[in-house]
């Protein structure tokens, strides 16, 4: 088939965006190639691909826009400025319509639109038998058989959709954003007092759904973004933290340690009292000097721990259990701020943020960690090996982050974890502080 080359302007501008799509490209563009419309061109925007997509696409055009760096409106954009139509069709190059008639149904609408007021119109996406169970689930609930006029709701899809070449010119795509730049267009459009319209009559084969196969970590992207970009994300922090006792403990063993002629559990309980958000702060100690001093700056000892929770083998869990017991006897609790007081450094609001991570990302426990980016290796006695791929490798290939847990730095619980001494298990949040100088510890004496 000889190359699609126009001479003069086409009615459509067909825009496909490609990577290492050599199982389908052929698919794709055979079938565009059939349509009832003739007068269009065909774009390939090409990412970089290292099969034969490129190949492929030659036989049907000789337009072809290769970007090295993949954003998807960037690539959307690109390959615009290389068109010439009146109408832009855009499709992935994994997508096949479904017949002949799929371009003139992309695009009727826009023609018939007397209003100017339709920015863009998408079609209908349909499963292979192939596709997953989860795909064909997200493709059939999302693309029903209904047309619609969208003047609200900013959904827009642009696997298979088409708009004018003038509201392209008056809102492009973003050029930034990794993901939805779609639904990023759709909100611009309808905020400017555009419509969407959604045909089920355009409709395409889609082997995967809008949801990538449910990947996680895309899945949590496009929320984030979706939610500011319509403010629907609820901050569950605003609602409940002023209904939370929230206190604060610091446990010490013995005397106060000091650095650079400051005492650290005074300049621990200055640090807690600047957070609002705390109500009291309980220093666990076992010592009566300690306790006065802890009383003289702000800080709360109606007990003094028994020497027996001093020893060895007893663990920090141990102690907080048994400060948090005799806490609520006094009073109730609902969320344990825990600092311990040999850190030196401590980055300004930290607590703040710990509070308002654990309440908003759901977790049991937040803690500040510093991300280590030296190579670490574990000795089992029989054997040394690295952990995870922190082998000798430049860090910017190393592909894992290893977290050093820094509880002592600046830690948060709910007080049912304190009571049943299972601060680190289930879901732990981690808040990570540059590893120098916040990582300092001072030991100037055994202590927990």
């Amino acid at each position: 088939m000889k190359p699609n080359i126009k001479t003069s302007s086409p009615l459509v501008s067909i825009i496909i965006r490609a990577k290492n799509e050599e199982r389908w490209i052929d698919h794709c563009l055979s079938a565009v190639a059939t349509q009832t419309i003739k007068d269009y061109e065909i774009i390939l925007v090409d990412n970089n691909s290292d099969d034969n997509s490129v190949k492929i696409a030659e036989k049907y055009t000789n337009k072809i826009v290769n970007i090295p760096e993949f954003l998807p409106g960037k690539a959307i954009n690109e390959g615009i400025r290389a068109s010439s139509g009146k109408y832009i069709a855009i499709i992935s190059g994994h997508c096949i319509p479904k017949n002949n008639m799929w371009l003139e149904h992309l695009i009727e609408p826009l023609k018939n639109d007397q209003t100017s007021l339709l920015a863009g119109v998408y079609g209908r996406q349909e499963p292979l038998s192939s596709s997953s169970a989860l795909d064909k689930r997200d493709l059939t609930v999302v693309f029903g058989l209904d047309e619609r006029t969208q003047r609200k709701d900013s959904f827009f899809h642009n696997a298979n959709s088409a708009l004018k070449r003038d509201m392209w010119e008056k809102i492009p795509f973003d050029e930034t954003t990794t993901n939805i730049e779609d639904r990023l267009w759709g909100a611009e459009v309808i905020k400017n007092g555009y419509h969407i319209f959604y045909t089920p009559h355009a409709s395409v084969y889609h082997h995967h759904g809008i949801n990538h196969g449910a990947k996680l970590e895309r899945a949590e992207k496009v929320v984030k973004i979706i939610e500011n970009l319509e403010g629907t994300a609820t901050s569950l922090s605003r609602l409940i933290i002023d209904k939370l006792n929230i206190i604060a403990i610091v446990p010490i063993k013995g005397l106060p340690t000091t650095f650079e002629g400051k005492n650290l559990l005074v300049e621990s309980l200055e640090y807690l009292k600047s957070c609002e958000l705390i109500s009291d702060i309980y220093v666990s100690t076992d010592n009566e000097e300690t306790a006065k001093l802890a009383k003289d700056n702000g800080g709360l000892t109606p007990f003094i721990r028994p020497i027996e929770l001093s020893a060895k083998n007893v663990s920090l869990p141990d102690v907080l259990k048994y400060t948090i017991d005799e806490i609520e006897k006094i009073r109730s609790v609902d969320l344990v701020v825990i600092i311990e007081e040999n850190y030196p450094f401590r980055p300004k609001g930290l607590i703040t943020k710990l509070i308002n991570d654990i309440i908003e990302g759901g977790y049991d426990t937040v803690c500040a960690s510093a991300i280590e980016q030296r190579s670490i290796w574990l000795d089992t006695k029989t054997q040394i090996h690295p952990i995870g791929d922190r082998k000798m490798k430049s860090r910017s290939i190393k592909s894992e982050n290893i977290h050093i847990n820094l509880f002592g730095l600046g830690a948060v619980t709910y007080v049912h974890n304190v009571r049943k001494k299972r601060i680190l298990t289930n879901k732990v949040g981690l808040s990570p502080v540059p590893n120098y100088p916040y990582s300092l510890q001072i030991d100037n004496q055994d202590q927990i």
